[in-house]
């Protein structure tokens, strides 16, 4: 329509149609309401900008979400892959059985997709979202707000008027408060374009460890893990799909081991010699029930463990904690009258920060070995404004320094 017959539609009271992309507030709001609803369609346009550079991210999500529908799961009706993905769906065996005679020889295949693409699969169908993505998703929830508070307002005008029969004016109102209400449908439209693969991909994958079989694996296999975050990414694409009633990481006890919500701690201990040659590489999970790593410290052991809160608050002893696992591990690796002269480097990285316990067994390491020096790091390397990742952790020189458990300022 021309700028004649929007004119024309205007003094008639006709409605003008939208460009499918166009961002116009409504011709009758109250002042304060209007000037709100332009600053919120300002905004919304700077965020349709930053949307579209993620848009090759979202539509490489697209195809991988394809991917895994058309292995033979496209063709079940959503209500069915939910029942089945449900928790503790115990009556849902009928699905399962349906869905595994859908995917059929396909199975393999659509295990080979998991496996090749399961890092991106983790990030997606849990809630770390990807901080750009994260960030976007919270300012379009600020401009839905604004408008959903001008709709009230609008609302509450709307009955007024009613009140008054003040017809010209319910009418305008009432147009207007429809204009919101499609701008507002419009937005959180385009905010589930950002957030529609992760709750696809959580269904399937749900799903995926119903009707798979866990994969074999031979824990021998995993070798020279570096004591770093991409150490810790390594050994969950080792154990990724790997059987949970034998290799427990804490989230699943039976199935293939999927990690979207891990609890447990790991961590990684990796210590050289003077020459450089590698002493003892490993790493532990937190726990007593068939965690695969570093086996649990004996009882008599060379540290000693105490009693220590966790980040929920509950105390118990700390003998099954990684890290404990792993520096009793190095002391049995080390025969005892070797270490006050043994010179060496060791490297542990902790999914979380040292608990007291465990900051006091690194204490008590210090003293073991004289001559050996410890870094201590935690957690992901932090990414600093021109691109480069940096260890986000602390550091810790142990030849001459002792630390005490309570002034460990990493110790939770």
């Amino acid at each position: 329509m021309g700028k004649r017959g929007q004119k024309r539609a205007l003094d008639s009271g006709e409605e003008v149609p939208l460009r499918s992309d166009e961002l116009r507030p409504p011709d009758e709001l109250p002042e304060r309401e209007a000037a709100a609803v332009r600053v919120a369609l300002e905004r919304w346009q700077e965020l349709r900008l930053r949307a579209e550079v993620l848009r090759p991210m979202l539509e490489h999500e697209d195809r991988l979400m394809q991917d895994i529908l058309d292995r033979g799961l496209g063709s079940e009706d959503r209500k069915t892959l939910r029942k089945l993905a449900s928790v503790g769906a115990r009556d849902a065996e009928a699905e399962a059985a349906q869905v595994a005679e859908s995917v059929g020889q396909e199975r393999q295949r659509l295990q080979e997709i998991l496996m090749q693409n399961h890092r991106e699969l983790l990030e997606l169908s849990t809630t770390t979202t990807p901080d750009d993505k994260k960030e976007l998703i919270a300012e379009m929830d600020g401009v839905l707000d604004e408008l959903k508070k001008a709709q009230d307002a609008v609302h509450v005008e709307l009955l007024a008027t009613k009140d008054r029969e003040d017809m010209c004016a319910v009418r305008a109102y009432g147009r207007s408060l429809n204009d919101l209400k499609a701008l507002t449908r419009r937005l959180d439209c385009e905010r589930r374009s950002l957030t529609k693969n992760s709750v696809l991909a959580t269904l399937l994958v749900t799903v995926c460890r119903r009707i798979l079989p866990v994969r074999q694996i031979n824990p021998s296999e995993l070798t020279n893990i570096p004591a770093s975050y991409e150490g810790y990414l390594q050994i969950l694409d080792f154990y990724f799909f790997s059987d949970a009633s034998l290799y427990c990481f804490g989230e699943h006890f039976s199935g293939p081991n999927w990690f979207t919500r891990l609890k447990r701690n790991v961590a990684i201990l990796s210590v050289s010699d003077a020459d450089g040659n590698c002493v003892y590489n490993n790493f532990a999970v937190s726990g007593e029930y068939k965690t695969p790593g570093a086996p649990l410290a004996p009882d008599g052991g060379p540290l000693q463990s105490i009693e220590a809160a966790d980040e929920n608050g509950r105390v118990f002893d700390r003998r099954h904690d990684a890290e404990f696992k792993l520096l009793t591990g190095l002391c049995g690796a080390v025969p005892a009258e070797k270490r006050p002269t043994w010179s060496a480097s060791a490297t542990l990285w902790s999914k979380k920060p040292l608990c007291r316990s465990c900051a006091g067994a690194v204490s008590q390491v210090e003293g073991l070995f004289p001559r050996m020096s410890v870094a201590i790091v935690v957690g992901e390397p932090k990414t600093e404004e021109d691109g480069s990742e940096v260890p986000n952790g602390k550091r810790l020189k142990v030849n001459g320094f002792r630390v005490e458990p309570s002034r460990v300022p990493w110790a939770k």
